[in-house]
């Protein structure tokens, strides 16, 4: 993506980050390359990546869930007249062996060009999106998707370490707990296989923060503070210590999805790949050592923005 002259106007911009979960469309007031305003920030879930580790393919549900979410999007960016949109589409598109004909429909409804970005370019953007102030530690952001997981560090805004690892919150709980009595069986298991990728990174211990990004934490943010919806300002920069994160999980494994949805205000359609994510943010968090974690709810789309300006 080339960068853009800097602007002496408000230039209203849009992103969307079509995941392997979720679908989101960010739209924002941006000035002299800083994002000044956010007139929106839409979620919604399209489960691009349900059943795709078997079929290897993006089901015809689960794109017909996607179009019409894009549809929405699409006149949503009409009604605050988007002057400049950028797309982008990670594990699911990239894996996908249909990817490029679900590319070119996504992008005859946005009436746009979609990248399909590689895992380090997932990170990196990703980082960029969701560090706010320079410091002299170095933090570590984690943006754990439905397919799979970044882990990026950097300080002063500089990027030293990011990896891309195949695992996410739909995968592991595809493959580890297809029901409820398999949260409980399954659990050690899948705990070894996420940690099986973590022993594999180089040492990334450091004095800065964990920031969190993503759907798994800011809900795990969300029931720590016993939100009855989702507040995004409450939320943003919630720390959440070790032992209370391990607290939710425990209800993760106890509850089924239509108890988590009914008492703890989880998504309908996140509730049941919530354990899957939470794992992989847990396992993480004991991997560094740390025993807090800030939650941001910031990432992907915010770096997407920011990179078309960045100098």
């Amino acid at each position: 993506m080339d960068c853009l002259q800097v602007q002496e106007e408000f230039m209203i911009c849009a992103s969307l980050d079509i995941g392997t979960n979720t679908l989101l469309l960010l739209i924002a007031e941006v000035k002299d390359g800083n994002i000044v305003n956010v007139l929106t920030d839409e979620h919604q879930i399209a489960r691009l990546g349900e059943g795709l580790d078997k079929t290897g393919i993006i089901s015809d549900n689960a794109v017909l869930r996607a179009t019409r979410i894009l549809h929405d999007y699409k006149n949503i960016m009409a009604e605050h007249k988007v002057e400049l949109v950028r797309a982008s589409a990670t594990s699911a598109m990239r894996d996908a062996n249909n990817s490029s004909e679900v590319r070119q429909l996504f992008e005859t409804i946005l009436n746009s060009p979609i990248e399909i970005i590689a895992g380090i370019d997932e990170a990196r953007l990703s980082y960029l999106g969701t560090i706010e102030e320079f410091n002299d530690d170095s933090d570590i952001v984690l943006d754990i998707g439905g397919g799979s997981t970044e882990i990026i560090v950097g300080k002063n805004g500089s990027i030293s370490y990011c990896k891309s690892l195949q695992i996410g919150a739909v995968r592991i709980t595809e493959s580890f707990f297809p029901d409820f009595k398999s949260k409980s069986s399954n659990l050690e298991t899948a705990k070894e296989h996420i940690n099986n990728f973590f022993r594999d990174l180089e040492s990334i211990k450091t004095n800065g923060n964990l920031i969190a990004v993503a759907g798994t934490p800011t809900t795990i943010a969300a029931i720590d503070l016993k939100l009855p919806q989702f507040n995004a300002h409450l939320i943003h920069n919630h720390r959440i210590e070790l032992n209370r994160l391990e607290e939710i999980v425990d209800i993760f494994v106890s509850k089924t999805s239509k108890e988590l949805v009914e008492d703890y205000n989880v998504h309908p359609n996140r509730a049941d790949v919530i354990l899957g994510g939470a794992l992989i943010l847990l396992e993480f968090l004991k991997h560094t050592g740390k025993s807090s974690l800030l939650v941001s709810c910031k990432g992907l789309r915010y770096g997407l923005i920011l990179d078309m300006f960045k100098k």
